[in-house]
């Protein structure tokens, strides 16, 4: 791909257990954990593994080798090594694979783009920015999350921006062509190699790449300016999601096609050319349409006349030419379908309305997987006869993508669903795996494994979900579903396989727990439940019968344990369904056992995910404890995922009443996120999701009332809601009458210390009316022993209907009171800035009132002054006598 030799001198590649991350790319070295290790008789390990082998190479070029100048180019190496790391997928599984990963990763920016909106990946400033100060490194934090910076995000935020990254240099290649691309970066790369060989620090800039380093080199190589391109998918936030439909207008003998933008949150409107690709009779015919508004109709020329012949051949984008049956379709409309962007050459989501007998031509004559696909899921809102025995044929289809027959074995199952009343039963989807994995001379037995066609063994793998995805009448699984299933896991025999049927066997456990159904109370007779037994020997057949295949298959494992333990994980899990609908008592001892220091990673994973979800079902306070010590106690890739569980279920929110909303779990994530975890961001990130899943932006419900600030996002200030505090202790030392103040906002809550410039601190505790004391008063003596001083002090805060801005509380001294005497005082609620206006009104009264009897006084002192000496010797001189006469 690349014409530049490697980088470095050597590469070292070192497998770690119970490494903290899958992966760590540093320079010449790869740190991967190992349980990306497999055996060649693992199948399903090998696609995840390949992928991450590839970006750790493609990371000591670009991240490792070539660095970010900026921290607002971060995205820039994470996008080139993923788009390398692409490539290598491309050619290793095919580019039918590739296209289809390119699809998956577009939808799961969408989606999280819609719940969460990542913001810019980069600043509008960092476009301009030439790339000429070797001193620009990628140092400091940012102020805010504008700037995409590692510390400040999520893990799931860093995966959705890498797999963002590496789609906009994707669009590149497409824009610019894959060749100059290729170029752009060998040219980047030679001129790191050259600085690097060199002691002029003028040059060593070269080994750092920039947004518009990058846009510089586009330009020099292929000519063209590439500005507009980077500002609307670096600085801006979302993806363009469209809207679209079409009519044949039949005397222009043309095209109507409308569009509209949904742009939600007052995203942007996407400006730029939009690929529209109609298929006629006559052949398929790519149109361009420049999109501006959020509302267009475009009219696009038809270059096909109407026949009435009911099949013909008609030639395909990709060259063959094809007899269609058009029959089924409108005689009056020349055209097959029509698509928009098929290649994915912008980050975007396409909703196209049209017509069920389309979508069956497209399903049945379109050779793009990603086509079929989207069919495919268009056709499960058109539940019916013809739709139900194409997808049949498609899953059948030998020559078909497999992960096309796989999505439409789970289509056809909601489409069996959907039609439970009218004739869709379960026996047709179990009809269609007969027939693919029964033996020949009885089809309803299935015969011996033999995964040595791939695509054979992921589609029989996912056809047992699908299966047990059916529901029949009052949303129940089919008696049927669950007798099949039990059959499948029985009689599944692996002698003669030459792999591993570990996940094959993962995959039925996890089917046959999705059959399971809550368990129906019997209103008409409670007391139809014997009591005397346990609850296993009350349970109903159905649920027996799956008990007992989850118990032998645990019993086997302790002795045989599967490949990274993938049938305990999903016997695990199938126990919690069990429980979630009541036919086992929610206890949490066995996962709890499963989960304890010394098990497999994954199974510990699977065994607290377990525990996370009965916190969130019952509201177990002694689980959730259990959990939070292990976030404080375990190592950090337990403390991350347990984090992590906790913040996608969590086990309430702030708008629902719960017992575990509790002040000590407030001040325990909050210590977690300012205090244990400062050092590592990831988990200070994990602890801040959380805590935003439990209480949003808002103060905690569980924190007393006065004990919290408003933030008004409107006005941008804040608001206190503190009444009145009262000092209940305070001990300063002799030396130093400066008291310093703070505030500090804990938990939504706030906290006053007092705070003196000398090393002994006094102590400081309030007592808000209304709740006791947050802590027992208690004196700090000063070293060595000093007589304090005779002051104590008044709290004034501001008031809480004042739209100011949070002040610190101010100090008043008053002299004359001792600490005695003096220390319980109050004063009404004051805001600072009043009580300084107040003071300085005061003494420049005082000094304008004194300025005047001192005008007044040197008109008559002089009158005054002999009448003052004559008393002060009358008094001198009977004070004399009467000491002479004692």
């Amino acid at each position: 791909m690349l014409s530049t030799r490697f980088p470095h001198s050597s590469f070292k590649l070192v497998f770690v257990d119970h490494a903290y991350q899958d992966v760590s790319s540093y320079s010449t070295l790869g740190i991967v954990s190992t349980n990306l290790l497999y055996s060649p008789r693992v199948i399903d390990q090998v696609f995840p593994s390949r992928c991450v082998l590839a970006h750790i190479v493609a990371r000591q070029y670009f991240g490792c080798y070539v660095l970010p100048q900026l921290w607002s180019d971060w995205w820039l190496p994470l996008g080139i090594a993923g788009f390398m790391a692409g490539l290598y997928l491309k050619k290793a599984f095919g580019g039918t694979e590739y296209q289809h990963w390119i699809m998956q990763e577009q939808n799961k920016v969408h989606q999280f783009e819609l719940d969460h909106t990542l913001p810019p990946l980069c600043t509008p400033s960092a476009l301009n920015t030439p790339s000429t100060s070797a001193s620009a490194t990628p140092t400091g934090i940012p102020s805010s999350r504008s700037v995409l910076h590692p510390h400040l995000l999520s893990e799931m935020d860093v995966k959705t921006l890498s797999s963002k990254a590496h789609l906009i240099i994707r669009m590149l290649q497409l824009r610019i062509g894959h060749d100059l691309l290729v170029q752009v970066f060998n040219k980047l790369l030679t001129l790191a190699s050259t600085a690097s060989q060199t002691n002029e620090f003028s040059i060593w800039n070269n080994l750092l790449i920039s947004t518009s380093g990058l846009m510089k080199s586009i330009l020099t190589v292929s000519g063209k300016d590439m500005s507009h391109f980077m500002e609307q998918w670096l600085c801006r936030c979302g993806i363009p999601s469209f809207s679209i439909s079409f009519s044949y207008v039949r005397k222009k003998n043309l095209v109507e096609l409308k569009l509209k933008q949904d742009l939600p949150r007052n995203l942007a409107k996407f400006n730029g050319p939009l690929t529209v690709v109609v298929q006629e009779f006559d052949g398929c015919f790519p149109h361009t349409i420049q999109v501006e508004e959020s509302t267009t109709v475009y009219e696009l020329p038809c270059h096909s006349k109407i026949r009435k012949s009911k099949k013909r051949k008609v030639p395909l984008s990709h060259g063959e030419e094809v007899e269609v049956d058009v029959s089924s379709l409108d005689t009056e409309v020349p055209i097959l379908w029509v698509r928009v962007d098929p290649d994915f050459q912008w980050i975007r989501r396409v909703n196209m309305e049209q017509a069920d007998t389309i979508w069956q031509c497209v399903l049945k004559y379109e050779r793009d997987a990603t086509a079929q696909i989207e069919s495919i899921l268009a056709l499960e809102s058109f539940p019916s006869g013809p739709s139900r025995d194409l997808l049949r044929d498609v899953i059948l289809n030998p020559q078909l993508f497999y992960r096309v027959r796989i999505q439409a074995g789970q289509s056809l199952a909601k489409m069996l669903t959907d039609t439970a009343s009218s004739g869709g039963s379960a026996s047709f989807l179990i009809g269609i795996y007969h027939r693919l994995f029964g033996t020949a001379s009885h089809p309803s037995i299935v015969r011996y494994n033999d995964f040595s066609d791939v695509a054979g063994y992921l589609i029989q793998k996912e056809l047992h979900t699908s299966v047990a995805g059916v529901r029949g009448g009052q949303n129940q699984s089919p008696v049927e579903v669950r007798t099949f299933l039990l059959e499948v896991l029985k009689y599944s025999d692996n002698q003669m396989n030459k792999f591993t049927d570990c996940y094959y066997t993962a995959s039925l456990i996890d089917a046959l727990a999705k059959t399971v159904m809550p368990k129906v109370a019997v209103a008409a007779n409670p007391s139809g439940v014997d009591t005397s037994k346990s609850p296993l020997q009350n349970l109903i057949a159905e649920a027996q019968a799956v008990l007992q295949e989850i118990v032998q298959h645990l019993n086997i494992e302790k002795v045989l344990p599967s490949f990274h333990c993938s049938i305990t994980c999903s016997c695990l899990r199938a126990l919690r369904v069990l429980q979630k609908n009541g036919h086992l008592p929610p206890d949490s001892s066995l996962f709890m056992q499963y989960s304890s220091v010394g098990n497999f990673y994954e199974l510990r994973l699977a065994a607290l995910q377990c525990v996370a979800d009965i916190v969130q079902a019952d509201h177990s306070d002694k689980d959730l404890d259990y959990l939070m010590a292990l976030v404080d106690n375990d190592e950090p890739r337990i403390q991350a995922a347990i984090l992590d569980m906790l913040a996608a279920n969590p086990p309430f929110t702030r708008r629902v009443e719960s017992k575990l909303n509790t002040l000590t779990l407030v001040e325990r994530l909050w210590s977690l996120m300012c205090s244990k975890f400062s050092h590592d961001s990831r988990l200070r990130n994990a602890a801040a999701q959380l805590y935003s899943s439990l209480y949003g932006r808002l103060t905690p419900t569980c924190v007393p009332q006065g004990l919290g600030i408003v933030i008004d996002l409107k006005e941008k200030v804040a608001r206190t809601s503190m009444a009145s505090p009262v000092v209940t202790t305070l001990v300063a030392p002799a030396e130093d009458t400066k008291l310093l103040h703070s505030s500090q906002v804990v938990g939504g809550g706030t906290s006053l210390v007092g705070q003196t410039s000398s090393a002994s601190t006094p102590t400081l505790k309030i007592q808000l009316p209304g709740m006791s004391l947050l802590d027992s008063p208690q004196v700090v003596p000063p070293t060595p022993p000093i007589k304090p001083l005779p002051l104590s002090l008044k709290l004034a805060f501001p008031s809480p209907l004042t739209p100011a801005k949070l002040s610190s509380p101010s100090l008043t001294i008053l002299e004359g009171h001792t600490p005695d005497e003096g220390m319980m005082m109050e004063e009404g609620v004051v805001s600072p800035s009043h009580q300084l206006k107040k003071h300085k009104s005061e003494h420049k009264h005082k000094k304008k009132h004194k300025h005047k009897e001192d005008r007044h006084g040197d008109q008559k002192g002089e009158g005054n002054k002999e009448e003052h000496r004559r008393k002060h010797k009358h008094r001198h001189s009977k004070d004399t006598s009467s000491q002479g006469e004692l």
